[in-house]
């Protein structure tokens, strides 16, 4: 059995250690990945993922969302931006990709983990697009689609295979 698997027999406290782990491992990639600079605003990878798409089989939906919360405040409290736009656009595209996801995974022999993160970068890069229309009041998302589109599906790529070197190395 591997360390992934053997999560999801974790009872109580045990429950609870593994989401704040696994939410805190993710906020520090996040963390690094912010310190950065990007070539687009708002624009990351999303390494931080790679934690999520690990352990979607390990955690029931809920407890994904508490990670993704968990993950979102601490970041935004480490660099300062809580309660702005970028929060509510990182922690609206965490909470929609992981819900996607983890209802992907329910067909395992359908979707691979780099169909997953393909899907997830795109849901949460057009779900962060349309939200900042209400955010930002822009007129029209419709010029977002192409390079949302194309920004997923290269973050989606890099995000998936290093999960499966990553779950194929455990």
């Amino acid at each position: 059995m591997t360390f992934f698997e053997e999560i999801k027999f974790h009872k109580g406290k045990r429950r609870i250690y593994d989401i704040i782990f696994f939410a805190f491992l993710s906020s520090f990639i996040a963390s690094l990945e912010n310190m950065f600079p990007r070539p687009i605003p708002y624009f990351r990878i999303g390494f931080s993922f790679i934690i999520i798409i690990t352990v979607l089989d390990a955690f029931k939906l809920r407890e994904l969302i508490l990670l993704i919360l968990i993950k979102n405040i601490s970041v935004a409290i480490a660099f300062a931006y809580i309660f702005t736009p970028p929060f509510y656009l990182g922690l609206c595209g965490g909470i929609v990709s992981v819900i996607i996801m983890k209802l992907m995974r329910y067909f395992k022999s359908a979707f691979s983990f780099l169909g997953i993160s393909l899907i997830g970068a795109l849901t949460s890069n057009l779900s962060q697009a349309f939200l900042s229309k209400y955010l930002f009041n822009l007129p029209d998302v419709k010029f977002l689609i192409v390079p949302v589109f194309v920004v997923s599906l290269i973050t989606g790529s890099v995000v998936g295979i290093m999960t499966i070197f990553l779950i194929r190395n455990d």
